[in-house]
């Protein structure tokens, strides 16, 4: 692939990234607008997909962590494996959808939401975007739980030590990001939530795969 088609290929990604945002934040509004879930919502449906330094956080994530994660504590590890899980098949699903949209003949302009629910029935891999789902759903009430356990507190710190010796705090750093986003979210609106993302996006992957009719429209 020339340098050319590389750039081409980044930028049909970023603006795969950015008109999926673009959804998240008008399917989940009132949250984006809620001050006690403002960070919550921002992290698990923006700051993921737009990880600083995407290409150092993947090559820990596929080199060192390998090395180093017999030495991580169990909660810990498992933690950052279901981030590192999600980023990989989000990263893989991203891509090709690029592809296909510069198969299309992108003339680089942004998508509206329109072309870019065609693009994603497009696409398919209806069983890929069904385990997406089932690994964000899985990380919000995983990192919910940690967040809310007394103890939890007393152990950021010295397994974000732990993490600097073993040369993963950007891979750690996601995790505590992830912990500290929803930490201000009260049981209740947690629940609404869970459920809401739950509703809406099996809806919308219901609406996508079937008999060809474009994903649908949250409520007003």
């Amino acid at each position: 692939m020339s340098s050319f088609e590389e750039h081409k290929l980044k930028h049909a990604k970023v603006e795969i990234v950015r008109a999926q945002v673009e959804r998240f934040r008008k399917f989940y509004a009132d949250y984006f607008h809620l001050e006690e879930t403002i960070s919550m919502v921002e992290y698990f449906f923006e700051t993921i997909y737009n990880l600083d330094g995407k290409e150092a956080w993947m090559h820990l994530a596929l080199d060192t962590y390998q090395k180093v994660k017999g030495m991580m504590k169990e909660t810990t590890r498992a933690n950052l494996e279901t981030l590192i899980e999600l980023n990989n098949l989000t990263d893989h699903l991203d891509s090709e959808m690029a592809q296909l949209l510069i198969q299309r003949d992108w003339d680089g302009k942004k998508l509206t939401r329109e072309e870019y629910d065609d693009l994603y029935k497009s696409y398919g891999h209806k069983k890929e975007r069904e385990k997406q789902l089932e690994i964000v759903l899985h990380n919000l009430r995983t990192f919910y739980e940690l967040a809310h356990k007394p103890i939890s507190a007393y152990l950021i710190r010295p397994a974000r030590f732990m993490a600097s010796l073993l040369g993963v705090s950007l891979l750690f750093d996601s995790v505590e990001k992830a912990y500290n986003a929803v930490l201000p979210v009260s049981p209740e609106i947690f629940v609404s939530f869970i459920e809401q993302v739950e509703r809406r996006e099996s809806e919308y992957l219901e609406s996508a795969f079937l008999n060809g009719k474009q994903p649908k429209e949250p409520p007003a």
